[in-house]
């Protein structure tokens, strides 16, 4: 009995933090008494943060900047529209077009254009390349021209089309523009 209660005894002296032992590699380790502050963060959590916060207002500029330009879309057809119910003539359809060209270009580069040059600008920004959007350019330049030429239902119909397609056929012409002068 005197053998098992000395056992017990040694056993619990010897694993008590209160004795120096050489088999105790942890007993210089001093615990802390309170939680280490999370408070700065580490420099990773700073970059994400950034990231993050330059992510979400990149989102919200490319969001607004897409609803403008549907928006500009979406007036210009319904102007299209309101024209085509009142019988426009071809002056008013041109203007129709130069008004929403000035939304996405400078009005010096715009404003300018008559004649034969705006019938090139136009067809530039023409989603359908192999066909022309008004006949051929005298056509176009006689009835931009005249007094009381009056728009055919195919006019109106290419266009609807035309306004549809310009804000993508301005991205691709930039991005053109932009490789032509890595390239030279």
């Amino acid at each position: 009995m005197v053998l098992r209660i000395t056992i017990l005894v040694l056993r619990h002296h010897y694993w008590s933090n209160s004795m120096a032992t050489p088999n105790n590699p942890f007993e210089q380790i001093i615990l802390p008494n309170e939680a280490p502050s999370a408070w700065p963060p580490a420099p990773i959590y700073w970059v994400i943060l950034c990231l993050t916060i330059i992510s979400i207002v990149g989102l919200i500029w490319f969001i607004k900047h897409r609803k403008n330009n549907k928006k500009i879309v979406k007036q210009a057809l319904a102007s299209l529209k309101r024209l085509q119910k009142s019988e426009a003539d071809f002056v008013a359809l041109n203007q129709l077009f130069k008004g929403l060209c000035l939304q996405y270009y400078p009005r010096p580069q715009v404003a300018s254009l008559a004649g034969k040059e705006w019938f090139i600008f136009i067809n530039q920004h023409n989603a359908q390349k192999q066909s022309l959007l008004f006949e051929d350019q005298d056509t176009f330049c006689q009835r931009l021209y005249k007094q009381h030429s009056l728009c055919t239902s195919q006019d109106f119909e290419a266009a609807k089309q035309w306004i549809k397609d310009f804000p993508a056929q301005v991205l691709v012409l930039q991005k053109s523009m932009q490789v032509g002068k890595h390239n030279v």
